[in-house]
């Protein structure tokens, strides 16, 4: 295996007094040292060489990559410094030892190397390459998946109990808060990354398949210990060959979904399914009640990875199932026999712990009414949809929206089609608005009541604080602008129809 100047340096530490001085590449580039020999004068780039300080040449010739460990000082050593890395052993040592020394370095990491690709070879096991890379960090691993599962793990049991995780492997929201603001999610990041968890270092190498799509993270604690330069190429390394193994075996980080989620996500898709599938589905539509919830992220900032939200939601609903979507997270969650379809109903059993869930992922969810037929998911997952989208439009601080609340704002819009609202006006009620924008008296506003209240004039004038005979003689104007009657359910149910089409642009537009 190749090593650089800064692995050298921290092994050599262990045993001399050592400086490194010169300009050195940090990738994995040095094979095994040489021997400097009297009468040469070249040192090539990416050589590693062993040379005492009397016996190095007055002119060298020198490539930029190089690297010299010399036993011994002496002013020459400054022209060598400026032009490679040059590792000075001050410590008086037999040359031939510090060769031994040398050569075991190499030994100990060729044979960390043979042991992953052994690993790789055998059965791609990521726990055999995790164990056997703690022998060479010395550090506590844990490896996590693209869902903040730990995938694996070895090393001290203290250490990696403060990851903390759920009993299906994940991360616990604390632990994943933590490691998200620490990591600040640079998911797309290649290469080592230096970050602190709870007040600890922790080393982190982000996974990738081969269409550069993230897939985990590989993550070293150092505790209160100094990073050291030259681990970084290590871990990236052993993050490579983990690569290696799941992309020769995906299902080590992607798990076979259960058929039945995998038949509600087609069918969500609307995508045919064959007769097979739909005997599986047959099996598992027991006529019990359930939701359909869309969850997304109440604000732009939230870093929570919807694959860690999946998890987590079918780990505290049972016999639930989600998934991610376009929309945001698709949610099939089982709900008591007992329960109405009614927000008042749901919020008495399920919708108290949804909400509990939402607040603790910083989410927003949309509801469908209380279905029983699986085959039906399209219908409700399109309820949950409309939900949230006209929930966050017309009541942005809440957490929970229920279908039942926004149906009529859904099939007033769905009614308008890609026509505004004035293009179903009757004659006369574009003036009548022209009318109140210039007046202190709203026919329009009178109008609104008079129907909410049932036609009641007594109630309607009730509520105007206006005298009856006032109310009575509004009306009469406004039917005669109209040229409507609204005793005719037909032109009544159109004018209701139209201004609620209003209210609702009022509030798309403000």
């Amino acid at each position: 295996m190749k090593l650089n100047a800064d692995i050298l340096y921290l092994e050599l530490s262990s045993q001399y007094r050592i400086t490194m001085n010169g300009p050195h590449e940090k990738r994995l580039t040095l094979s095994r040292p040489e021997f400097y020999m009297d009468g040469e004068d070249s040192f090539l780039t990416d050589h590693l060489y062993l040379a005492t300080a009397e016996h190095l040449p007055r002119r060298p010739k020198i490539q930029r990559g190089a690297v010299l460990v010399c036993i011994g000082e002496s002013n020459a050593l400054r022209y060598f410094e400026e032009r490679l890395c040059l590792i000075t052993i001050h410590n008086r040592t037999d040359f031939f030892k510090a060769y031994h020394f040398l050569q075991n370095i190499f030994n100990r990491y060729d044979e960390w190397e043979r042991n992953l690709y052994r690993d790789l070879l055998k059965d791609g096991s990521i726990q055999l390459m995790i164990r056997d890379s703690f022998a060479v960090f010395s550090k506590s691993l844990v490896l996590l998946d693209s869902s903040f599962h730990i995938m694996a793990s070895a090393g001290n049991e203290a250490k990696k109990k403060e990851w903390g995780s759920q009993s299906s492997g994940a991360l616990n929201a604390e632990s994943l808060s933590t490691f998200l603001n620490a990591s600040d999610l640079q998911t797309e990041r290649h290469g080592a990354l230096r970050i602190e968890i709870k007040g600890n270092r922790t080393l982190c190498v982000n996974l990738f398949d081969r269409f550069s799509q993230y897939e985990g993270c590989l993550c070293i604690a150092y505790g209160e210990e100094e990073f050291n330069e030259g681990e970084d190429r290590l871990a990236e390394f052993l993050a490579g060959m983990i690569e290696t193994a799941i992309e020769k075996n995906p299902l080590l980080v992607n798990e076979e979904q259960p058929s039945v989620k995998s038949l509600l996500r087609t069918l969500v898709d609307e995508q045919p399914i064959s007769q097979s599938q739909r005997l599986i589905l047959n099996g598992a539509n027991l006529k019990t009640d359930y939701v359909c919830a869309i969850l997304r992220y109440a604000n732009k900032k939230n870093r929570i990875p919807y694959g860690y939200i999946c998890d987590s939601f079918e780990e505290q609903f049972r016999d639930s199932w989600a998934f991610q979507s376009d929309e945001g997270v698709v949610c099939f969650l089982k709900t008591d026999h007992e329960v109405s379809g009614s927000p008042s109903g749901l919020m008495k059993h399920e919708g108290m712990r949804l909400k509990e869930f939402c607040e603790s992922m910083k989410l927003k969810a949309g509801i469908s009414s209380v279905f029983n037929d699986l085959f039906d998911i399209r219908i409700h997952h399109t309820q949950a949809i409309c939900a949230i989208e006209n929930g966050i439009l017309f009541n942005p601080a809440g957490i929970l929206y229920f279908f039942e609340e926004y149906a009529l704002n859904e099939l007033v819009l769905n009614a308008l089609g890609d026509l505004p609202s004035n293009a179903y006006f009757p004659s006369g009620l574009s003036e009548i608005i022209r009318h109140d924008d210039a007046s202190g008296v709203s026919y329009l506003e009178t109008l609104r009541v008079f129907l909410e209240e049932n036609l009641s004039y007594t109630s309607a004038a009730r509520r105007l604080y206006i005298h009856r005979s006032t109310l009575i003689d509004r009306i009469a104007r406004i039917e005669r602008e109209l040229d409507i009657s609204l005793k005719n359910p037909d032109q009544r149910l159109r004018m209701e129809i139209i201004l609620k089409a209003i209210e609702i642009e009022k509030r798309i537009h403000t």
